[in-house]
């Protein structure tokens, strides 16, 4: 590494709201290691952030504003592209990093340097700012996983993540010389987090695991996975990604993680729970649509191979 190369680039996907984008830079200035990078990649938004930058005027922070806007997965891989460290955390511009993060993700680095990311516990929070919880949260507690740090790997690591996908993408902090300068597929509107810490497992790579809430993760209505969530975008490609899960692990042979995937308990259970909250709510087309998009899920039959020994 170069004496001019930081330890850990920090890369933060913007589009709208600058009071959130500024509480997410100062979370970064606020680390306890001073030998970071910050970009900002601002895909083309409706508010542009360059102002905010110049003001804070840290040498350490530098803006990028995107000539078209490239969408969620691509602006991800531009953030990974233009950073220069070994080391790539895309925190996303309405969250909050504890000031330890880098320091306990290097030391994590340093004692796992074949792992492909390294990520961390978080804490949910509101609009506000204020602690919080969801239901989805919440399910997501229940996946078994081990109560200290350890790495997610093979079957028994990717069944987990394809029963309740715990991993928020914020919290993941990259090595590009192992996943790529473009590790997220932009078939995916929804899932490119998910679908790439699936295939590093799939790939047979590991992730480690930091059981501390080093980051948090901000739920507001304003979000683009609140706007995916109501029109029911969401679930369609949760199930979709879903049953080519099923496949891929089945063809591998990783009979665990091929049926979590073809039992989706907890998308499904989403997918109810919000249809309920939409009757409740009167919004009766919406709850038809998700109607459908549930009941059709539960009568597809996923295609597995012949001697998978668990077909649905």
């Amino acid at each position: 590494m170069s004496s001019d190369t930081p330890a850990i680039s920090f890369a933060i996907p913007y589009y709208r709201n600058v009071a959130y984008l500024l509480e997410t830079i100062e979370s970064v200035r606020n680390q306890t290691v001073a030998d970071w990078e910050l970009v900002v990649v601002d895909d083309a938004g409706p508010e542009p952030a360059h102002d905010l930058i110049d003001a804070i005027g840290d040498p350490r922070i530098s803006y990028v504003r995107n000539v078209t806007n490239l969408g969620l997965a691509r602006n991800w891989n531009e953030c990974v592209r233009l950073s220069r460290s070994p080391l790539v955390n895309v925190v996303h511009a309405d969250d909050r990093l504890h000031p330890e993060y880098a320091a306990r993700v290097l030391e994590a680095a340093a004692r796992h340097p074949d792992v492909a990311a390294v990520f961390t516990d978080v804490t949910i929070i509101g609009p506000d700012g204020e602690p919080t919880r969801t239901l989805p949260d919440l399910a997501k507690r229940l996946v078994p996983r081990p109560r200290r740090d350890h790495d997610v790997v093979g079957d028994r690591g990717l069944a987990g993540l394809l029963a309740g996908n715990y991993i928020l993408c914020p919290t993941l902090c990259l090595r590009p010389a192992i996943v790529g300068t473009a590790p997220f597929d932009a078939r995916w509107r929804f899932v490119p987090d998910q679908a790439f810490t699936v295939g590093q497992l799939l790939a047979g790579r590991s992730l480690h695991s930091i059981r501390s809430p080093l980051l948090e993760y901000r739920r507001h209505e304003s979000s683009q996975t609140s706007a995916l969530t109501s029109d029911s975008s969401r679930f369609e490609e949760e199930l979709e990604f879903s049953r080519e899960m099923a496949v891929a692990a089945a063809a591998r042979g990783w009979t665990r993680s091929a049926r979590a995937a073809r039992w989706r308990v907890l998308t499904r259970a989403h997918l109810l729970l919000r249809l309920g909250l939409d009757l409740v709510g009167r919004r009766f087309g919406a709850a038809q649509q998700k109607r459908r998009i549930l009941w059709s899920d539960l009568r597809h039959r996923d295609r597995v191979r012949p001697d998978d020994p668990d077909p649905q």
